[in-house]
């Protein structure tokens, strides 16, 4: 079972939030805390966070999650909010479990690997073992664009994550997952404006696939922009899945 932090009212509509690789649901708090309105719901995924005993696949994150959705919120839907790795979870969702899922976000999302990508991925883990775990760190936080005030919280995380066996793992995993073959829940794709190239590949190709999403470039936004401007991030979680105009630093299409 893997651990859920949790805020808001039971009652309210509800809305998971499926965290980036190597990070946890901590990083969701700056925005969980200005969605008070909803009842939020965000799992530490397998291999991390407070659930790092519990091996990494893709489609046991989806399964964990099925059952975190129906024990929390029985007989409800639930909007998913993903940042990076949590989209092949996210669309994961979309594939065995449709019935269970309303709006759908996904930002920066990671996508499926070639075999031999991924093979020439883990091929290169052996040189970690020539870096210290603390610039490793150091370089992930740089990366992903994460501001100083919320590198203390994450850090801990990030030690985690910067092990060749996790890496190993997800690099597997991201080139045997598979895709819904449609999506009918209304479906955000978000790239932020700084993000790297394959950023901006990956979205495209997920608006390729399917026709119905909509996909949008948050304004001067890296990587983890949920840490960058949680209250932009928050703003638009909350007209996506109400229904309403997202704000005007979304403006731009992908």
């Amino acid at each position: 079972m893997l651990y859920t932090r949790e805020s808001g009212n039971p009652n309210s509509p509800a809305i998971v939030f499926l965290h980036g690789g190597g990070l946890s649901s901590k990083s969701w708090i700056p925005v969980m805390e200005r969605l008070d309105d909803f009842y939020c719901l965000a799992p530490d995924l397998p291999e991390q966070g407070q659930s790092k005993a519990i091996p990494y696949s893709i489609s046991r994150s989806a399964e964990e999650v099925i059952d975190i959705i129906r024990r929390r919120v029985p007989g409800k839907k639930v909007h998913l909010v993903a940042l990076s790795l949590g989209g092949p979870v996210a669309l994961t969702l979309l594939r065995i479990a449709p019935e269970l899922i309303d709006h759908v976000i996904l930002s920066g999302s990671s996508g499926h690997f070639s075999r031999w990508l991924a093979e020439l991925g883990k091929s290169t883990l052996w040189m970690y073992r020539f870096y210290k775990r603390d610039y490793l760190v150091k370089a992930t936080i740089k990366q992903q664009g994460i501001p100083d005030q919320y590198a203390d919280l994450l850090r801990e995380d990030l030690y985690q994550s910067v092990s060749p066996d996790f890496m190993r793992h997800f690099m597997t995993e991201l080139a045997r997952w598979d895709l819904p073959q449609r999506v009918d829940s209304p479906l955000l794709v978000v790239v932020g404006e700084k993000e790297q190239k394959a950023s901006y590949g990956i979205s495209r190709g997920y608006l390729k696939r399917y026709p119905g999403a909509c996909g949008v470039v948050a304004a001067q936004m890296g990587h983890a922009w949920c840490l960058q401007s949680p209250e932009l991030f928050a703003i638009m979680v909350r007209a996506w899945v109400t229904g309403q105009p997202l704000p005007a630093m979304l403006e731009k299409r992908l």
